[in-house]
């Protein structure tokens, strides 16, 4: 999957693509029009894996427009922990 984006340069507080690019790789199919099921894993020690919360998680997303208007998607996307 790839994605290019244009406008107006990030603050420097704001995540970048030089910052996100260590980030662990995803495979990622097709599940719609607009929706794909991604898929990676992490490596981590038996402890932490006991210590991690499993299940459904959602991931809000809060947009804001140049114009002070924004809104929120609580529910902009989903992943399981297992």
């Amino acid at each position: 999957m790839t994605a290019s984006v244009s406008g107006t340069p990030a603050p420097l507080d704001t995540p970048s693509g030089h910052l996100l690019r260590p980030a662990e790789s995803a495979t990622c199919e097709p599940t719609g029009h607009d929706t794909a099921r991604c898929t990676y894993t992490v490596a981590v020690t038996a402890t932490d894996a006991d210590a991690s919360p499993s299940g459904l998680w959602h991931v809000a997303v809060l947009a804001a427009a140049d114009d002070g208007s924004s809104t929120l998607d609580p529910e902009a996307a989903d992943f399981t922990v297992q």
